[in-house]
């Protein structure tokens, strides 16, 4: 899989190359040249779908958040928050309360 088929908004894209940077930088200066020794191709798109799985799984976490917390403020209970997110309405709340 390619950044193309990730089907990302601009702002998606420009912030997962930034942080694909952000870790290629982490990595020069952090001393992980030893580790980073040739790799089979196989293993490196391995690790890179294993990278944005990290960064689209924090980016749907924040989308679930930010619309319970819009649902939240529109006066939806947290029973129907819950049943919305498949789970009760208390589990919903010791999950998003703070959101």
């Amino acid at each position: 899989m390619k950044i193309e088929d990730l089907n990302l908004t601009p702002e998606e894209r420009a912030e997962l190359e930034a942080w694909g940077e952000e870790m290629a930088a982490k990595a020069v200066t952090e001393d992980y040249a030893e580790k980073l020794k040739p790799t089979a191709p196989a293993l490196l798109e391995l690790q890179r779908a294993a990278a944005r799985r990290i960064y689209l799984t924090g980016q749907a976490e924040k989308a679930v958040r930010d619309a319970v917390a819009q649902a939240r403020a529109q006066g939806l209970s947290w029973n129907v928050v819950g049943q919305a997110l498949g789970t009760t309405g208390e589990a919903a709340r010791q999950r998003y309360s703070a959101a």
